[in-house]
Order: structure tokens, then C-alpha cells, then sequence
């Protein structure tokens, strides 16, 4: 017979080992972000949706970055997705654009999590990305810190392939001292349409991506261009013969869509000529993006390219003059002459003389297609035809892309995988509307933060570069924006199209702004795909500071500092200065002193870096008096 002693254990034990499964269950779907049942932690606010905001279509609370984020589904519309059946979800659009939770109070040193169920129905049918930006305020309200999660896959749906589910996409963070409160950012890698529902902020989380703070500054000063210049700024040109553009020019956008095609074409030769002659009086090199016919001396054996497409969205209804190009082969009004007969339409005799001048000649498209349109197997024939008839001319495969009609609203991710796999490191001419503007302007029109940047979800291999583009009535905007960049240690892209420097006055502004940048002195002016890798080498530089080395009998007590640069990236970086700190008295270079002359005088230290090249640096201070 069981003892009642034995049997109050068993019941004890039995309570135990359930106590402990239960915090053992609690623990793992607290660490999953996850609500254990008849619990919810979940401690933010509106997560739902159900509240109304101030902004029509905004849930209360929640925040965006521009239009494009507002409350989609059943319930509202009639249209959309929504996860947890009632009738709401938030819908996303814009590479530019970010939805935001409202703000949680949060205790420091405290680690949180947050998830969102995210799903896109594209329209290009391309998956896509997000990324999560934890963003900790302090108790004035002013943000101290920012940790971003890795990009993370968003579920695609398609009518002939529904998911099984929607992604989850999660991080954990944890709360710095200084944190008061905290809101979370959701960021997309592309322009696909994303819906977002049921998101949960809680404690713990630790099995989701750990959400990371930006690098720390450099230890060394280091200037943001070449051999100490201030800035940086790219005269480019697009540059179109009447099949690049100019015959399928749409009413948007395009100030002489109404003109005649071959008049346009002829001065768009004229311009190379003109804009050549105002660079080589200031001995500049500029950048000129080009469309495939311009490599050719002509098509007499009438060849074709892409595979003769058809762009059935080359109409009416997306700014078209007509809906002609729906059905007829984009390169049909190809004469199939030559450069002598017909020297609107192919401008191959154009590529010597620029390159022997020194230019570079960088991808408009080979079709002139609009960018957020085209699908992937579009993007993929024109980019390989374009570096296939460039070579043709000696030409190297494109590295830097300027959007005909800044048309890269609508790019997909699917689309940005593509042209990165075709060798583009560089892209410029980006939409300027709200949803899809990397680069904001102020009321003046001018760009706020003239600097290249990340293209979001392309970090460390395709960067983005603002642009303005020059007219007559601009040129002391120009200037203004150019003044702007010094001031902000940036860079800035000056463009027009080649047919635009034809008339006296927009020959007199280019040349008034040309003049003024290269009198300045401490303007860097370069064609635009070097000044592009110069920022990609140089946001890729590590700088690591190695342990003190020891006091040396030669020098005494001084302590020195050794740093170890590591040039990360595919570009040579060919005129680093580093700002000495001015209590500097020696400097070597991989052990070899520097003599005194070659970096006194100024205080800057100047290094040619290799792609790949590692060196160390030691600085000596001057001793004390106490010595």
C-alpha cells in the first residue's frame, strides 16, 4: 500500500516537473516572439489597425515615410490581403518609403523583439525583401540610436502559385542605456507592393536575427575625397540617337516629346560636339549614357536586337502620345542605313572622339525602356545587348546606369538582381516622386544630402547617386546645389541631355557652371562611375587601431599608434588623406618612416590603396616636456 508520505511526494514532484515544462513552454514562445496561450505580451499599440488616425487611410499611431503606406483589405476596399481575418492589412510601396509602429516605452538594457507577417503580390511577380530599423528615443524624444535586422524574404503570391502562409519577419534588440522608448521601422528593398499584418512587439526574441547599430566612425579622420578635395561633382549627359529615345518619346517627361524625331536626333549629335568643346577648355571629364543604337555605324543587314520586342506598356494610358508602340516592334522605324545616310538614327562615328577625349561612355539602356515596366527577361536582353554592340566599339561592359525618364519607380527586386548580376555598380536618374525619391529636396528644389548612397537592399554592391538636372533658367540653382555639396563633403551630378546644349543659352549655362566648379579648386570633377567606386572604396574601408607598440630607445618614451587600413573593395583608392592628429611627430607606413616634408606642412598624410591592399600606419606623438 502507497504511504500518504510517498503519494503527497509523487503529487509534488508531478506539480514540479509540470511547473517547470509550463516556464519551459512559456520561455520558448516568449523567445519566438510568440503569445503563450490565454497570455497576450504583446505591448504595442494599435497593432491591429482598428484605430483611425489623423492621416486619411493611416492607422492611428503608425507613421510612414510617404504616400504609398495606408490601410488596404476586405474590410476597407475590397482589395488587398489581410492574415488574421478581420479585413485589415497595411500596405507598403516605395524603395524610399518605410511604415512605422507607433512609439512603445521601453526599459533600458531590456532586449525586445518584434515580427510582422509580410506577403507581395507584385506585379512583375519578383519576390522581394524587408528589413526591420529599431529606433531607440531618448527622453527628449530625439533618436540615440538605430540597429537594423538583416533583409529578410517576403512571401510572393501569384493566382496560379498562392503561398502556403506568409512570411514572418522578425529581429530582437537590445534597449541602450539611454532608451526611453522605442519604434520600429519597416523598410523595403524595392518598389514591389507589400502587405503587412498582425505585428507584435514583446519582450525577449532572441531566435529571431539580432538587430545590429550602424559601424562606428573611422579612428582616423579621413577626407571624403581624393587628395583632400571637398567634393565631388559628375557632368553627364543622356544621349540618344532618334531610335534611343527620341521616336518613342512619351507626353510625360519629356519637354519635346511633340518634336520630330530626326531634328532631335541631329542635335543630339550637335551636343556631343558643343558639350565637348566646353569640357576641353576646362580639360574635364565627363560621362555620357548612351542607348544601343549609338554604337552603331548603322544596320544595313538589318539586324535584331532583344529578340524585336514589343512593349505593350509603351501606351496611352502611362503617358504615351498614342498607343502606336503596344503592338509594333520597338526598333521597326529602324531605316537599316548607315551614319552617312541616315546619321540621326546611329551615332557610331561619335565613340572615337569621346573616348580619345578622355570621357566615358556609361548605359542609358539599349532600348531607352522605362525601368519600373520592364520585366526581368526585358532587363536582362537589353543590358547584354548593350555591353554586346559596346564592344563592338571598344567600349567595356557598362558599370554606372542612367534611367531613361528616371523611370525606376516600379523597379522590382527581382529587376535590381538582374541589372547587379550585369556589372552595374552605379545608378543615377532615379524617380524623384515621394514613394520612390532616395534623395528629397528642399523647397529651392534642391537636394537636401547631396551623397551617394546604398541602394536599399544592394549594400556594398550597388550604390545610388543624386542628380540635378541644368537648364538655363537652373544655372545658379546649379551653383547653389554645387555649394551644397562642399558645405556637406558630397557629391552631385550635373546632367542634361545632349540635345539640350545646342542653343546659346544652355551653352552659356554649362559653361558658367562648368567654369565656376573647376575655378573653385577643391571640387573633384570626374566622370561619374569613378566618383561612384571612389564612395563605394571608401564607405568599404576598414580601419582597425592594433595595440600600442612599446617605448624604442631611438624614440624615447613615446608611445605610438598603429591602425590598420584595409582597402575592402574592388577599387583602388588612389589619394586617401588622412587627417594627423597635430601633436604627430613621426609617421611610418608599413614600418617605413614618412619623411617630415610630405605630410608636415598640412597635417594630411596621403596613401594610394590598391583594391585589396592592406597597410599599417604608425603615429608618434611628439613627447612631452616632462621627458
Amino acid at each position: 500500500m502507497i504511504s500518504r508520505q510517498f503519494a503527497l511526494g509523487a503529487i509534488l514532484f508531478s506539480f514540479i516537473v509540470g511547473a517547470a515544462g509550463v516556464f519551459f513552454f512559456i520561455s520558448q514562445r516568449l523567445e519566438r516572439c510568440a503569445a503563450p496561450p490565454l497570455v497576450n505580451p504583446n505591448i504595442l499599440p494599435n497593432a491591429n489597425f482598428a484605430a483611425a488616425g489623423a492621416v486619411s487611410g493611416l492607422p492611428d499611431g503608425w507613421s510612414r515615410g510617404a504616400g504609398g503606406v495606408e490601410l488596404r483589405g476586405p474590410a476597407i476596399d475590397g482589395q488587398g490581403f489581410d492574415l488574421d481575418g478581420d479585413g485589415r492589412g497595411l500596405q507598403l510601396i516605395g524603395i524610399a518609403n518605410y511604415a512605422q509602429t507607433p512609439p512603445v516605452g521601453v526599459q533600458p538594457g531590456a532586449t525586445y523583439c518584434f515580427t510582422v507577417a509580410a506577403l507581395t503580390d507584385s506585379l512583375l511577380r519578383s519576390p522581394t525583401r524587408v528589413r526591420l530599423v529599431f529606433e531607440w528615443y531618448d527622453e527628449r524624444g530625439e533618436v540615440r540610436e538605430q540597429m537594423a535586422t538583416p533583409w529578410q524574404l517576403v512571401a510572393l503570391w501569384t493566382p496560379e502559385r498562392p503561398p502556403q502562409g506568409w512570411a514572418v519577419i522578425g529581429g530582437h534588440a537590445r534597449a541602450p542605456e539611454t532608451a526611453r522608448t522605442l519604434r520600429v521601422r519597416i523598410e523595403p528593398s524595392s518598389d514591389d507592393r507589400i502587405y503587412l499584418d498582425m505585428p507584435r512587439l514583446q519582450r525577449g526574441g532572441h531566435t529571431f536575427p539580432a538587430a545590429q547599430a550602424p559601424e562606428p566612425a573611422l579612428p582616423l579622420a579621413i577626407a571624403p575625397w581624393p587628395e583632400g578635395y571637398r567634393a565631388a561633382v559628375a557632368f553627364t549627359f543622356d544621349w540618344e540617337t532618334a531610335m534611343g529615345g527620341l521616336v518613342h518619346s512619351r507626353s510625360v517627361d519629356d519637354p519635346h516629346a511633340n518634336e520630330d524625331p530626326i531634328l532631335r536626333g541631329m542635335r543630339m549629335r550637335t551636343g556631343v560636339e558643343t558639350s565637348m568643346a566646353i569640357f576641353a577648355r576646362y580639360n574635364v571629364r565627363a560621362t555620357y549614357y548612351a542607348t544601343g543604337y549609338n554604337f552603331l555605324m548603322g544596320n544595313r543587314e538589318q539586324r535584331r536586337f532583344m529578340g524585336d520586342p514589343v512593349f505593350s506598356w509603351a501606351s496611352a494610358a502611362n503617358g504615351w502620345r498614342s498607343d502606336r508602340w503596344v503592338n509594333r516592334p520597338w526598333f521597326s522605324d529602324d531605316p537599316y542605313g548607315t551614319v552617312a545616310t541616315d546619321p540621326a538614327w546611329y551615332f557610331g562615328d561619335q565613340i572615337e572622339p569621346l573616348l580619345a577625349a578622355g570621357h566615358e561612355i556609361q548605359s542609358h539602356t539599349f532600348s531607352h525602356l522605362y525601368g519600373g515596366y520592364a520585366d526581368v527577361a526585358t532587363w536582362r536582353a537589353d543590358l547584354e545587348a548593350w555591353n554586346a554592340v559596346a564592344a563592338e566599339r571598344g567600349v567595356g561592359s557598362a558599370r554606372s546606369l542612367a534611367f531613361p525618364w528616371s523611370s525606376s519607380a516600379g523597379m522590382s527586386d527581382a529587376n535590381w538582381d538582374v541589372i547587379e548580376q550585369a556589372g552595374i555598380r552605379s545608378v543615377t536618374r532615379l524617380s524623384d516622386y515621394g514613394p520612390y525619391n532616395l534623395f528629397p529636396t528642399d523647397e529651392r528644389g534642391l537636394i537636401r544630402d547631396p551623397q551617394c548612397r546604398w541602394l536599399p537592399g544592394r549594400e556594398g554592391r550597388i550604390i545610388a547617386c543624386p542628380d540635378f538636372y541644368l537648364t538655363p533658367a537652373r544655372a545658379e540653382l546649379a551653383i547653389a546645389q554645387i555649394e551644397r555639396a562642399v558645405a556637406t563633403g558630397g557629391m552631385i551630378d550635373i546632367w542634361a541631355h545632349t540635345e539640350e546644349v545646342t542653343s546659346a543659352a544652355q551653352q552659356a549655362a554649362w559653361e558658367d557652371v562648368v567654369s565656376y566648379t573647376v575655378e573653385r579648386g577643391d571640387v573633384w570633377v570626374a566622370p561619374l562611375s569613378e566618383i561612384a567606386e571612389w564612395q563605394i572604396a571608401l564607405k568599404m574601408l576598414n580601419i582597425t587601431q592594433i595595440a600600442e607598440l612599446a617605448a624604442t630607445p631611438e624614440r624615447g618614451s613615446s608611445v605610438a599608434q598603429r591602425y590598420r587600413l584595409h582597402n575592402q573593395s574592388p577599387y583602388p583608392l588612389a589619394g586617401l588623406m588622412i587627417d594627423l592628429p597635430s601633436n604627430t611627430a613621426d609617421v611610418a607606413i608599413n614600418r617605413d618612416i614618412v619623411p617630415r616634408e610630405q605630410w608636415r606642412s598640412g597635417g594630411w598624410l596621403r596613401i594610394d590603396l590598391a583594391a585589396g591592399q592592406i597597410v599599417e600606419v604608425t603615429l608618434w606623438p611628439t613627447r612631452s616636456s616632462s621627458r
